[in-house]
């Protein structure tokens, strides 16, 4: 569906630019939060509807949501892999769009 080919184009954004294959402009957008042995994207907090839709607000949002196996990944090949495998066995119904809380909301 659209919204899963918009799901992993973002994540993919997402993991090159965290793991610095990405230009710059796209890098200096994510901040880190530690939890542990584990990290998250900090996700800016936003006053509007426009604000919740930037790439600096929903990437972080969709790069969270994935599981820990995937954001893992040893580089952008497997990563895609395992992101297609993971968005295409999900039906449109457990991928619920949610601005406030996480993109992929599992059911």
């Amino acid at each position: 569906s659209v919204k899963k080919r918009i799901i992993f184009k973002i994540a993919l954004l997402v993991y090159k630019s965290v793991n610095g294959h990405a230009p710059p402009y796209l890098t200096e957008l994510f901040g880190y939060v530690s939890y542990g042995n584990s990290f998250r994207l900090d996700v800016p907090s936003t006053k509007t509807k426009h604000g919740a839709r930037a790439f600096s607000v929903i990437g972080p949002r969709i790069f969270n949501s994935l599981p820990a196996h995937i954001k893992e990944s040893k580089d952008a090949t497997s990563f895609k892999k395992k992101l297609k495998t993971y968005l295409f066995t999900k039906s449109n119904l457990e991928l619920i769009f949610d601005p406030k809380k996480s993109i992929l909301v599992h059911n």
